[in-house]
């Protein structure tokens, strides 16, 4: 398991999928995947991507790495993705091209981190009491 303890502000970001079930943005099925630091647990910025397109586009997450990379003024040293995600790829390649080391990680090992933020995101956005 991982926990936000066991790192500092911005040595590593994680990219992850928030929602369970699709949201649907003007009737289409759609994911939203999060940036966010490790330690802090803040998001950094989301991305949509289209469930049919299975991932975000480069471009909208190049931008997020931007968008991330003027919040904290510095890029972080690690990125860690699940590995079980059709968006990894896109994730990786942005990450690799700003040297950050990519680290893959199962999924149940980030609970205390992102188990948090995808209740909260359940019970928000999606109508889902915890």
């Amino acid at each position: 398991m991982l926990t936000p303890d066991q790192f500092k502000v911005n040595e590593a970001w994680i990219a992850v999928r928030v929602n369970e079930e699709f949201l649907f943005v003007q009737d289409e099925p759609s994911d939203m995947y999060v940036l966010m630091d490790a330690a802090s647990c803040y998001v950094l910025g989301h991305v949509l991507s289209r469930a049919v397109d299975e991932a975000p586009e480069e471009k909208d997450v190049e931008e997020l790495f931007q968008t991330a990379y003027q919040a904290k003024n510095q890029w972080a040293d690690m990125l860690i993705l699940t590995g079980s995600s059709p968006a990894d790829y896109v994730f990786e390649k942005q990450g690799e091209q700003r040297g950050l080391f990519t680290k893959k990680v199962n999924p149940s090992d980030l609970k205390p981190i992102v188990g948090p933020l995808k209740e909260s995101f359940a019970s928000h956005f999606m109508g889902k009491g915890t």
